[in-house]
């Protein structure tokens, strides 16, 4: 029988997928205090499974499902005080994950296609596209707003190539708390492909966690809320969280997951930069569709 906890299987093995990371990354022994945090705590309610896996190396992997919601962090825990301190590492992606490839039947017109289950999760999603390397004055918003319900595929009609040399992904995002919102722009240059698959990860506009748990009993609070009871850990959910989860964010320099059969790599954006929202311009390029 297979013992290990499907969401942290089914979580980790999306980290698995993400590219090789940068930050340091040392293993130590938890301390004699700390040692009784070691272990899985399992909570939740109606509507989200959270789980958290904290190893004897000082290491975690939390895991949060609920609804559309569905994300995985790693990262490292300590003492402080009475209860210990989870601080989420991660690498710094690209809002914007787009994946190019060559269609010869396109010629010499670029498609589009936007992932919209990923893109409902971003807070106002922009796009532009321009022959040269000078940044576009305007940004078109990609969706209505207020729109909740999302097809997998919106593909735009083809464009000549000489016009799509660069394209231009955006979001409205708070850099920092009582700042004034910015907009969020990746830019990107295609070099020979001319099919786009564009999506959206929602993971790196979450701030990084960076919460303190305590136990009470056997029961641990993170941030004050009931998580769940301490369990010993199973060497199977150990692996799991190793490989699947914690190597993936904290070893730098860390070998990219083979790809699949049909799969391409992610293109590497070329710079990200922010401007005013004013810059948000125009009418939607789709209106939201039933699946």
């Amino acid at each position: 029988m297979n013992h290990t906890p499907r969401l942290l299987r089914s979580a980790c093995a999306t980290a698995a997928a993400l590219a090789a990371l940068t930050a340091s990354f040392t293993l130590h022994a938890a301390t004699t205090a700390e040692s009784g945090y070691v272990g899985e705590y399992r909570g939740g309610s109606v509507d989200t499974i959270a789980q958290l896996a904290l190893l004897a190396d000082n290491t975690f992997c939390f895991a949060l499902t609920g609804g559309a919601l569905d994300m995985v962090m790693a990262g490292r825990w300590k003492s402080e005080g009475s209860g210990v301190r989870l601080q989420q590492v991660r690498q710094d992606q690209t809002l914007f994950p787009a994946y190019a490839r060559k269609v010869a039947a396109l010629g010499a017109m670029v498609e589009f296609d936007f992932h919209g289950h990923t893109l409902s999760s971003a807070r106002a999603p922009v796009f532009a596209v321009s022959a040269d390397d000078k940044a576009p004055a305007a940004l078109r918003p990609l969706f209505g707003q207020g729109n909740s319900n999302w097809s997998e595929n919106y593909p735009l009609p083809p464009l000549p190539a000489e016009s799509v040399r660069y394209f231009y992904l955006g979001d409205v995002v708070e850099e920092a708390p009582g700042k004034p919102a910015v907009v969020k722009v990746v830019q990107y240059r295609l070099d020979g492909a001319n099919s786009v698959r564009v999506g959206f990860d929602p993971l790196q506009a979450m701030p990084l966690m960076n919460q303190r748990a305590e136990l009470q009993g056997d029961m641990l609070f993170l941030s004050g809320s009931r998580l769940g009871k301490r369990r010993a850990l199973d060497p199977e959910v150990v692996q799991t969280v190793r490989t699947g989860c914690i190597a993936p964010a904290l070893n730098p320099g860390a070998p990219r997951p083979a790809l699949k059969q049909g799969e391409t790599q992610p293109l590497q954006p070329l710079r990200t930069f922010t401007v005013s929202p004013s810059t948000i311009q125009g009418t939607p390029f789709f209106e939201a569709k039933s699946n």
